[in-house]
């Protein structure tokens, strides 16, 4: 497998053709997270991997190539979401990794700027407990969020606070100066970008993940931008209908292990 530069991904437009998947569209034309072809000149297939999430395009390789694939699948995607784009590469999977994969539920929501309501957004955004501050993401704040794991992904996938505030977006809320909740772009494509909503263990239910949702909705609105919320969950399902979204459908990822997990899990 041949993995791609940020310069060299062009190619794989007329692949990725007729996906929605912002995270796959931000590595494609943004040049965030990583990709793999098996040859340089008009690629049959595409590995796209963006912070936990792996997106495969194309033809299902056979022979050698799907060995070269499997192979970088297992050493470099454990534990990530996989999204087949069809069904054959589903069957892909399950044929090339029996024993070694597990199925989960995620939850897509509707891609719809018409079901926002500003006043509803501001007044989430406004009522926050007292002593709560809600602020956009600067480099003081990107730094601060990579330091713990459970913020880490409001800025993991950005290469630097520059290119953050250049293509990313993010408000936190802080209570003096401690980072608690937040909501930020886990990735950015043209036009849109993927949510990621975070609270600290011993500040939830307070309404902090809502209020920082709601300023990032209300920020990419009017920038121009779709804030695209693809639940892991049903809790983000209800969040997400809360602020405005309407769900679409449950669908399936893949996640790979290692044999000795599936035998502990048996």
């Amino acid at each position: 497998m041949i993995e791609l530069g940020r310069e060299k991904r062009q190619a794989l437009h007329e692949l990725c053709a007729g996906s929605d998947q912002v995270l796959a569209w931000a590595a494609v034309e943004g040049g965030m997270g990583r990709v793999w072809v098996p040859e340089l000149k008009n690629p049959s297939f595409c590995l796209i991997l963006l912070g936990d999430f792996v997106y495969l395009f194309g033809i299902t390789p056979k022979g050698q190539q799907s060995m070269d694939l499997r192979t970088q699948l297992y050493m470099e995607c454990q534990e990530a979401f996989i999204f087949p784009s069809d069904s054959l590469w589903e069957l892909w999977l399950e044929e090339n990794f029996p024993g070694q994969y597990r199925q989960l539920s995620r939850y897509a929501m509707r891609k719809d700027r018409n079901n926002f309501c500003d006043e509803t957004l501001k007044t989430y955004a406004s009522d926050i407990p007292e002593g709560i501050r809600i602020k956009a993401i600067d480099k003081s704040l990107y730094l601060q969020a990579l330091k713990e794991d459970w913020s880490r992904d409001f800025c993991s996938n950005f290469e630097s606070p520059e290119e953050f505030e250049k293509r990313g977006l993010g408000f936190v809320a802080l209570d003096g100066r401690k980072l608690v909740s937040g909501c930020s772009a886990y990735g950015a494509s043209d036009g849109s970008m993927e949510i990621q909503v975070e609270t600290r263990k011993e500040y939830r239910r307070k309404g902090l993940a809502l209020a920082c949702s709601a300023r990032f909705i209300l920020t990419c609105m009017e920038k121009g931008v779709y804030p695209d919320w693809d639940a892991a969950n049903l809790q983000s399902v209800g969040l997400a209908e809360k602020l405005g979204y309407i769900f679409d459908r449950e669908y399936q990822v893949y996640q790979l292990h290692r044999e000795d997990e599936s035998r502990e899990m048996a």
